[in-house]
């Protein structure tokens, strides 16, 4: 679409939304941004987009925003069924995400990572790997840094490594990766997308505009992924923890390995991984799939592996305190992100949980409390249902805290030496943060407030 002159309404102002208006203001179309928080929560945004000419609309979505409009980009996280995106659909104008957008002035090929959990991780450690083998990459999408903002117009870069999630993939159109990676979906954004089934059909849009030139990239051991290849046009690449594969990446003896063609191409030892629990040997497993495909030095694949040591609110260890360890987890945003947490830590647990309710059953993630975690410091709005259900099922050792700074002075004063204070909140952080970075770096300073 040439977008010059044309009427374009973005709605929802946080980053994406901000960084579509900005560029496409740019591209010389009339740009209406507009979002359902008053202008006085704004003030950063209006200083942004006011003196570039923008319309600014806040608080509420307003009917007659519509009115001559030619396109609206929509922000992930606001939903796609409000009156406003609706109406717009019945009136057949076209509706797309930021990620589509990007998509439309990218020229480079795109590599896209999605999965509910993992996704940070490996898109991080696949933009790491083709760095360091000498490739001109970006990494953009939900990791940060809009695809609008990244887009490579003039097709310089080899690849961008974009992370993507089911709400930005809601809204594509034509939006089309090289190489599509699924890492695993588990329940997660029930209260957005309602049902399971919704939240995989979500997830399965990655796959729909690729052809044979392109690859996915899929989790053989997870069913509903496996199950995806059926529908995939592309060059499937299955990976691997648990089993050996006629054809993909996979754990042989210890040694991450590669098989194609019937020749067996070893990387590197598991334990030598430079992120470490189960959840990131899988991770690593998808990024050695992704640097095969793009025919990435096997030498320099196996020392960035052993070099990159994760991402910042991924089990990151903050600090060790009278003998007790203390690590931020607040990426674990989802029970199954969480028990994965659980599984990775060594010793004993003192849990820090809780936060947005996404109406997820918390009974799995419970249940894996016995035998790993002494005592549960809840916090935030789903702390009286994870207690409630902690009880049902047996597990009594839990209090409520009203802040993180108190949640951490609970969970040192429950603490021994040898123990770990573990920050996995199996929830979004929308409850009392803005986002899950702004709760990690709150769980960061009541540990340096402690230790002071």
């Amino acid at each position: 679409m040439e977008l010059r002159g044309k009427k374009v309404l973005v709605v929802g102002l946080a980053r994406s939304g901000v960084a579509a208006a900005i560029e496409l203001s740019g591209m010389g179309a009339k740009v209406i941004a507009n979002d359902i928080r008053q202008k006085e929560e704004m003030k950063e945004v209006v200083d942004k987009l006011s003196p570039r000419g923008i319309e600014l609309f806040f608080g509420g979505h307003p009917l007659a925003l519509l009115e001559g409009t030619d396109l609206v980009v929509i922000s992930p996280g606001v939903p796609s069924d409000i009156p406003l995106i609706e109406e717009a659909r019945k009136r057949g104008i076209l509706v797309v995400s930021e990620l589509e957008l990007g998509y439309w002035y990218t020229k480079a090929p795109i590599i896209a990572v999605t999965g509910t959990n993992g996704k940070t991780t490996t898109t991080t450690l696949i933009g790491e790997i083709l760095k360091n083998d000498g490739k001109n990459i970006s990494v953009a999408g939900n990791i940060g840094t809009p695809l609008i903002q990244e887009a490579d117009k003039n097709g310089q870069k080899d690849y961008i490594v974009v992370e993507v999630s089911s709400f930005q993939l809601e809204n594509i159109l034509y939006f089309k990766p090289k190489v599509s990676v699924i890492l695993n979906i588990t329940e997660d954004h029930l209260n957005r997308h309602k049902t399971f089934e919704n939240y995989i059909e979500a997830k399965a849009r990655i796959l729909e505009n690729q052809d044979e030139n392109d690859f996915a990239v899929l989790n053989y051991d997870d069913p509903v992924v496996a199950g995806l290849a059926k529908r995939a046009r592309s060059r499937v690449v299955f990976f691997s923890r648990k089993q050996e594969l006629a054809k993909g990446v996979f754990v042989k003896n210890g040694v991450i390995v590669i098989r194609e063609n019937g020749f067996i191409y070893p990387i590197l030892e598991a334990k030598d991984l430079g992120i470490k629990g189960a959840h990131n040997l899988e991770n690593a497993l998808a990024a050695v799939a992704v640097a095969w495909i793009t025919e990435t030095n096997l030498n320099n694949l196996a020392e960035t592996l052993k070099d990159f040591k994760g991402v910042e609110h991924r089990l990151e260890y903050v600090d060790t305190i009278d003998g007790v360890k203390f690590i931020n987890d607040s990426k674990g945003t989802n029970p199954d992100a969480a028990l994965k947490a659980l599984e990775a830590v060594e010793g004993p647990v003192i849990l820090i949980a809780g936060g947005y309710d996404k109406k997820v059953d918390f009974r799995p993630f419970v249940r894996a409390f016995f035998g790993k975690v002494k005592k549960v410091v809840l916090i935030g709005a789903t702390a009286d249902q994870i207690e409630k259900t902690a009880k049902e099922e047996g597990f009594y050792e839990v209090e409520k805290a009203s802040s993180m700074h108190e949640a951490v002075k609970i969970a040192k004063k429950s603490a021994e030496p040898g123990d770990t204070v573990l920050l996995s909140p199996a929830c979004a952080s929308w409850d009392m943060f803005s986002n899950f970075e702004e709760r990690g770096r709150a769980f960061k300073e009541a540990v340096r407030l402690l230790k002071a």
